[in-house]
Parts: C-alpha cells; sequence; structure tokens
C-alpha cells in the first residue's frame, strides 16, 4: 500500500483551501474551548505556540502566502517530536501526560495520543498539499518583465 505524500483535493474532491481555512478554525475553537474548560490542560506557552501556528495557517490560507503555512507545519512537526514523549509519559506516568488526556487509565490515554497524532498527520498531509499547490502556482505564473 502506496500512501501519497501530496493530493491535488481534500477527501470528497474538496478543495485543499476550505479543508485549511476549516482546520485553522476548528482549532482555534476547540483550543480556546479547552483552555477555557480545562486550565490545566495546556500551560502558558504550549497554547501561545498553538495560537500562533493556527493564526499564522488561517493568515495564509486567507492571502495565499506559502511562507506562512510553514509555521503551521512546523507546529506538526513539533507535534511528532512529542508524540514518543506522550507515550513514554503515559506508560511509566511522568510529566502529566496521562492526566491531561482525562483518563485515568492507560489505555484510554494511549488511544487518545494515538488519535490526536493521526488526526496532526492528516492535516499535516493537507496543509502541506496546499502548500506546493501554491508553490506551484507561484512558480508558473508568468513573471512581469519591463518593456523597453
Amino acid at each position: 500500500m502506496k500512501v501519497d505524500l501530496v493530493v491535488d483535493q481534500g477527501p470528497c474532491n474538496t478543495d485543499l483551501r476550505s479543508w485549511c481555512l476549516g482546520i485553522a478554525v476548528y482549532s482555534l475553537i476547540s483550543m480556546t474551548f479547552g483552555v477555557l474548560f480545562a486550565p490545566t490542560v495546556v500551560n502558558f506557552v504550549g497554547f501561545t505556540i498553538a495560537v500562533v501556528a493556527n493564526v499564522l495557517l488561517l493568515i495564509g490560507t486567507l492571502k495565499e502566502k506559502r511562507l506562512l503555512l510553514l509555521g503551521w507545519l512546523i507546529y506538526a512537526l513539533l507535534q511528532a517530536i512529542g508524540f514518543p514523549f506522550a507515550i513514554f509519559g503515559v506508560i511509566f506516568h511522568y510529566g502529566g501526560y496521562r492526566e491531561a488526556t482525562g483518563f485515568n487509565n492507560v489505555f484510554g490515554a494511549l488511544f487518545f495520543y494515538i488519535i490526536m497524532i493521526l488526526i496532526a498527520a492528516f492535516c499535516a498531509r493537507l496543509i502541506y498539499s496546499y502548500y506546493v499547490q501554491l508553490k506551484n502556482r507561484e512558480s508558473s505564473a508568468p513573471r512581469p518583465t519591463n518593456v523597453v
């Protein structure tokens, strides 16, 4: 089974731009409600990084600036780097990783983190595809030249 890193359209043959906007808006709303109702789950630095990344994604998608999309892709890379720490934190019960999920047992917390990394990977694939789409659009556009 081969998985392509870049896709031309989102699920159900929809535009990648609308998926990127949806990801940014959903992430901002869900993080805000998460911090309001469970303030101990996310610390200030993590919340700030996530908000900045999603605002960059929102602005980059609206203005079609591919360099702003890199902010969210770096955020996705940070999530991927933190995934093994979360798994080991749940298994060996350190760092508050198990408590941050809201589950008291190991299997529920592991399931939560596995689902979260799969969702992040799916979103990163769509956003990277949109980034490549914008990059190709910029390179294929005719460049203005001075006429003498």
